[in-house]
């Protein structure tokens, strides 16, 4: 299977210390140097080219303060030298558009003041603005309405642009918005009562058709990817397998095979629901699919750069038993994070192996850069402590220090002084938090 990244540009940190460097978020700003922009992704293709991961994907790939235009040719140019696709991220109808933020006539912020019955409404008529929490509020961004034909022509003129514009640009992945959905009478006739009001099978549907055909006529091998936001076994994707399509679904069905539909499976990986060997859409087999999680990140579990491998290789083997092409995951976190290592390391091992065990992969994978196949079981298993057992920390760490005492190879040594830095880092914050708590009890005992 295919091997590809998924990432935010302002929280991509490659280049440790940076100044500005965010950890989470969506829809920052950028806050680092505006040259970090492409030093930090030209370490992410280095890596790729080197571990066999095929694409890059970039949410703000064009944004005024890392350089837009020009950084985004050499970014790309670089990347294609290398062997490795950078495709954009980006939203038709949300999320800022082709141009995600700045002074430029395709960035759709810009096209809503100018034009703003483009809009999405909500259902008491009031213009649609989605709302992103921030360290400082909250980022206000308009939303438009999926059956405006103004906005329509806009967002392909914006797609005919940019492969112009930026003829070194590997692909997309293009979203319609999961923010909610435009409740004009327009949009409600089009979508079936049992759509989900938070987002639209049918406003995908209704676009990436068009999308897809505008695109491909300007960059005929260009990598299309179609975002769901859902998984395959979804009850609102049951729209694509329709008994009676309507003339939305009937462009969807007549779309190149070689588009990418991508879909998601953290729910199912969390409570099991992912039956081994669960067929595709019938409707929907003709075409690629690609299959992203959010393991090892700021969203899913102990967070950001926390051990993820068996969810990995369950995501990998559960995709091509369901005859997936693809896999996807978070590429922010450098892989001086030894834990982000391993997780990348694993996408790429069980991409290609889906059927190899945990132990083969610790043999084959982690033993060489730990140490030995002992020393990698022993990795494997103090790494997710920090989600199944804080109090054993203490004796782990101090049993890395024992067990690793011969080592005088540097970056063996290094990941090793790593997963006892991230272990003693979880265990401080748990014992302060305790601390705290103790005392703020004790007041309350004192006052009473």
């Amino acid at each position: 299977m295919k091997k590809m990244f998924w990432s935010w540009d302002h929280s991509t940190n490659w280049c440790l210390h940076a100044i500005g460097a965010q950890n989470c978020g969506v829809a920052n700003e950028y806050a680092k140097y505006p040259e970090l922009f492409e030093m930090d992704y030209k370490r992410v293709v280095d890596f790729c080219a080197e571990h066999g991961i095929d694409a890059v994907g970039i949410v703000g790939m064009l944004r005024d303060k890392h350089g837009g235009i020009e950084s985004a040719r050499r970014l790309c140019d670089y990347a294609r030298k290398k062997g490795v696709i950078i495709y954009m991220i980006a939203g038709l109808y949300a999320y800022g558009g082709i141009y995600y933020e700045g002074d430029s006539k395709w960035c759709l912020d810009n096209f809503f003041k100018k034009n703003p019955e483009c809009m999405g409404i909500n259902e008491d008529g009031t213009p649609f603005y989605a709302h992103y929490k921030g360290k400082h509020g909250y980022k206000v961004q308009p939303q438009g309405c999926p059956t405006n034909k103004l906005l329509n022509e806009y967002v392909l003129e914006s797609l005919d642009w940019v492969f112009r514009e930026i003829p070194e640009l590997g692909g997309i992945q293009m979203e319609s918005g999961d923010n909610g959905v435009c409740k004009c009478p327009s949009c409600q006739a089009r979508r079936s009562a049992s759509e989900n009001e938070y987002l639209s099978v049918a406003d995908m549907a209704g676009v990436y058709p068009d999308a897809t055909n505008t695109i491909l006529r300007v960059a005929p091998d260009a990598l299309i990817i179609c975002e769901t936001y859902s998984h395959f076994l979804d009850e609102a994707c049951k729209f694509f397998d329709s008994k009676e399509p309507n003339q939305d679904l009937e462009k969807l069905f007549q779309m190149p095979e070689s588009v990418y539909w991508q879909w998601k499976c953290d729910v199912q990986l969390r409570d099991d629901s992912w039956p081994v060997g669960a067929p595709m859409l019938e409707s929907m087999k003709k075409f690629n699919h690609v299959m992203r999680a959010h393991s090892g990140t700021q969203w899913w579990g102990a967070g950001r750069a926390s051990f993820a491998v068996e969810r990995i290789r369950r995501q990998c083997m559960l995709s091509y038993e369901s005859g997936l092409q693809a896999v996807s995951m978070f590429g922010e976190n450098a892989p001086f994070h030894t834990n982000a290592e391993f997780n990348y390391l694993a996408m790429t091992y069980f991409a290609d192996h889906p059927h190899a065990s945990t132990e083969d992969y610790i043999k084959d994978v982690m033993a060489p850069r730990l140490g030995g196949e002992e020393l990698g079981a022993m990795y494997y298993e103090m790494a997710p402590l920090i989600e199944t057992d804080m109090d054993a920390i203490p004796q782990a760490v101090s049993k890395i220090a024992s067990a690793t005492a011969h080592i005088k190879d540097y970056d063996t040594l290094r990941r090793w002084q790593y997963l006892a830095s991230f272990l003693n880092g979880y265990y401080w914050e748990e014992k302060q938090t305790v601390a705290s708590k103790a005392a703020v009890d004790s007041d309350k005992i004192g006052d009473e």
